[in-house]
């Protein structure tokens, strides 16, 4: 591949990973919305149904678009941990307690 292709290539890249880190960013944010809702609902904050709900979807589109199916489950797992770590920070649990 010539140099001027890598470049542009890895520049592709560097777009792509901004947005996913927005996407990112996105997601995590809307635990104060879920966390308001749990709290409504009187639904404990980890919610194990939801939880593989999520992961069967993630894993459904991973094999949808032939990506390797682990390693989109572990993407997944730690979005939903950031989401409950956020949540927890917003009803004023730390993670580490």
């Amino acid at each position: 591949m010539p140099t001027g292709m890598l470049e542009t290539t890895r520049e592709k890249i560097r777009l792509i990973d901004r947005d996913i880190i927005e996407l990112i960013e996105v997601r995590t944010n809307l635990a104060s919305e879920i966390l308001s809702s749990k709290k409504e609902m009187n639904q404990p904050i980890v919610d194990e149904a939801q939880i593989r709900k999520v992961l069967d979807r993630a894993t459904s589109m991973a094999v949808e678009k032939g990506l390797d199916v682990d390693s989109i489950h572990q993407i997944f797992e730690l979005l939903i941990q950031m989401s409950i770590d956020k949540q927890n920070e917003y009803s004023g649990k730390s993670k580490y307690i």
